[in-house]
């Protein structure tokens, strides 16, 4: 219930905003490429949903026009961006990546948004999942058993990117718990570690009790004792005259 609460909470502090999503390609060898508006998460309904642009198709093929002229498109990157709100510059946004190959059998991805505290949350970071994917990381295989080359899988994802199932989750921040720091050994004014004194074994723990249950059992004893010797006194002395002999006439 308390996550449920927070992120309630969270959604409807952000209602007043929608979030711009910008992709891209990466590749070592290529310039930095310009980013471009993957379209907009919507906050209008209860729900956060994905608005996805209309030029995507259009995006994802001038993405394949530029990686088919790269010796080695392996090492590609599928690069979504969230630009800060008042942030016009792309350097300074933040942005999640997924390699390219990934994107020939999605079907589905998720935007988590994540915000700051306060009574005026903001928008400052993201991080992109497509799925599915396989459990190595490694990437998929076609039919006639060859890896599926990023240029492909661009091509797959520009017919299907306005339809995939896409999900949009809201985060708040958390503070880590903070340390538990042990207190510093006491010392001495010398500036050397003061020795704990050495333990106790069980007869000096313990001899106080250890004293006061003999001597309960010595005066037990002893009463026992006197107890048992007036017992047999008495027996003597009425044993002693019921036993002396009748005198004959």
């Amino acid at each position: 219930m308390r996550v449920l609460a927070v992120v309630t909470a969270l959604f409807s502090t952000a209602l007043a905003s929608n979030y711009v999503i910008h992709h891209r390609i990466f590749h070592p060898s290529l310039p930095l490429q310009p980013y471009r508006q993957r379209g907009y998460v919507s906050t209008e309904s209860l729900i956060p949903t994905f608005v996805p642009s209309s030029d995507l198709t259009e995006d994802f093929n001038d993405f394949f026009e530029v990686i088919k002229l790269v010796e080695s498109p392996s090492d590609t990157l599928y690069q979504v961006a969230l630009q800060n709100e008042g942030e016009s510059s792309e350097s300074l946004w933040d942005f999640s990546s997924v390699k390219a190959c990934y994107l020939s059998k999605a079907t589905s991805e998720t935007i988590l948004l994540y915000l700051t505290s306060g009574q005026d949350p903001k928008s400052f970071a993201l991080d992109y999942f497509v799925s599915p994917i396989a459990h190595d990381g490694s990437c998929p295989i076609s039919k006639s058993q060859n890896i599926i080359s990023p240029t492909s899988a661009l091509r797959s994802f520009a017919k299907k990117a306005r339809n995939l199932n896409s999900t949009v989750i809201f985060r708040g921040t958390e503070s880590p718990s903070l340390p538990e720091l042990k207190a510093p050994p006491p010392l001495t004014p010398g500036g050397e570690i003061v020795k704990p004194l050495p333990e106790k074994n069980f007869l000096q723990k313990y001899w106080m009790y250890i004293g006061a249950v003999l001597l309960v059992i010595r005066k037990s004893l002893v009463a026992s004792s006197v107890n048992l010797i007036s017992a047999k006194f008495s027996t003597v002395v009425s044993g002693g005259a019921e036993e002396e002999p009748a005198k004959k006439k």
